[in-house]
């Protein structure tokens, strides 16, 4: 968790950088009913994610920072053109934990990522964590929301609008960068896509 516990560091609000570093350093689940499923080592962590006829893996530390960052450049970008305060501090924490459940959900096998068994999806189980663990309602919105009308419930502050957009942002990036892709369901030509890929590799090998 060392990543996280890192970002965290830029939340400003002491009582809540406090329990989120609190939090991660002991992710282990609350409810004893759910401590039978293991958790996943961040580092290797990743979800399936997409439709019944196309799926894409995601890389849940990247994408939770990648989200962060989106985060903090597009609420001062509001502040600055539209006058719209946003608590910044709220989306980093929401950032590091909307989809930190999917360490139990899914684990990496020798056959690649499959879903433990777990009985509660991972927004449903992060919101009951957080609501036991004492996060402010604020948070726990955020996380509730971040699937926008298809989830738990629909955001209903500016930094949970913010939230769910830019994640669903991320969500279209990752998946016609890493899905099995079916052609009728991709915006992008396969030669943009591919060129979007080795982009990618050169800077990882710069």
């Amino acid at each position: 968790m060392k990543e996280f516990i890192e970002l965290a560091q830029k939340i400003k609000n002491k009582e809540l950088r406090e329990k989120l570093v609190e939090f991660l350093k002991n992710p282990k689940l609350s409810h004893k009913d759910f401590q039978k499923y293991p958790m996943e080592d961040l580092r290797n962590a990743k979800t399936l994610f997409g439709s019944s006829t196309s799926m894409a893996e995601r890389d849940i530390l990247n994408h939770s920072i990648a989200l962060s960052q989106l985060c903090e450049k597009t609420a001062q970008v509001l502040k600055e053109n539209y006058g719209i305060p946003i608590d910044v501090d709220n989306l980093i924490a929401a950032s590091i934990l909307h989809d930190i459940m999917h360490l139990y959900e899914y684990k990496q096998t020798a056959s690649g990522v499959e879903h433990t068994g777990l009985s509660l999806d991972h927004t449903t189980l992060g919101v009951a964590e957080l609501y036991a663990r004492g996060f402010s309602e604020e948070v726990i919105h955020i996380v509730a929301a971040h699937a926008g009308e298809a989830g738990l419930t629909s955001p209903r502050n500016f930094e949970a609008l913010v939230f769910h957009h830019l994640d669903n942002l991320l969500a279209v990036t990752e998946f016609h960068l890493y899905s099995h892709k079916t052609p009728e369901m991709m915006l992008l030509d396969d030669e943009t896509i591919k060129k979007m890929l080795e982009e990618k590799s050169e800077d990882e090998t710069k």
